[in-house]
C-alpha cells in the first residue's frame, strides 16, 4: 500500500471492533460522542500505522460533539496479507548479559515491534512480555484472519511465567 496522505480516511475503511463505529465513521465515546482519536485495533489494519501511537479524528468530524452516521460506503475487505505479522521478545536474566544479539536476529526474522528487558525468569510479572503478549492479542482480535506470530530467540527466552 503506498505512503497515506490522511490516515484517518484509511481508517475509516474498516468497521471499528471496539466501540462499533461503521466504515466511513469515526470512533466513539462511550457517551456517543465523537472521540479525540481512532482506536487502536482498527487503525492497526495498516501496517505503515502500527508504529503510530495515535491517528487523530479529522477535524470535520468535530471531536466531542455528538455522534452523527457519516455516509453510507462498503467496508472494504482486508487484503490477505501474505507476510504474518511477527511479534518478538528478547530477555535475559541478568544486567550484565547483552542483549543485542537477540534484538539482531528477531529483526533480522521480521519481527516489528520488539519487546526486550532484563529480567529474572524467577520473577512471576514481566512488563514487557505483558505487553508483547497484549499486543498480539490486540492484533488478533483487530484482524481475526491475520497470522500473528509470537517470536523468540531460544526456547529459553520465554519460559513463561503461570497464568499468561
Amino acid at each position: 500500500m503506498p505512503e497515506l496522505v490522511e490516515p484517518a480516511a484509511a481508517v475509516e475503511r474498516f468497521d471499528c471492533p471496539t466501540c462499533s463505529a461503521p466504515a466511513g465513521n469515526a470512533c466513539r465515546t462511550r457517551g456517543g460522542k465523537v472521540a479525540p482519536k481512532y482506536h487502536t485495533p482498527r487503525f492497526m489494519l495498516f501496517p505503515q500505522l502500527r508504529a503510530e501511537l495515535e491517528v487523530k479524528t479529522p477535524a470535520d468530524r468535530g471531536p466531542g460533539l455528538a455522534w452523527e452516521m457519516g455516509p453510507a460506503i462498503d467496508a472494504a475487505v482486508p487484503e490477505a496479507q501474505a507476510q504474518p505479522t511477527r511479534v518478538g521478545y528478547a530477555r535475559c536474566s541478568t544486567a550484565q548479559q547483552e542483549l543485542q544479539s537477540q534484538l539482531d536476529a528477531l529483526a533480522g526474522a521480521g519481527c516489528d515491534p520488539v519487546f526486550s528487558e532484563k529480567i529474572s525468569t524467577r520473577v512471576k510479572v514481566r512488563p514487557e512480555f505483558v505487553k508483547a503478549m497484549d499486543f498480539a492479542r490486540t492484533i488478533k482480535k483487530a484482524v481475526p484472519d491475520q497470522r500473528v506470530i509470537f517470536s523468540v530467540h531460544e526456547m529459553k527466552r520465554l519460559a513463561a511465567p503461570p497464568n499468561c
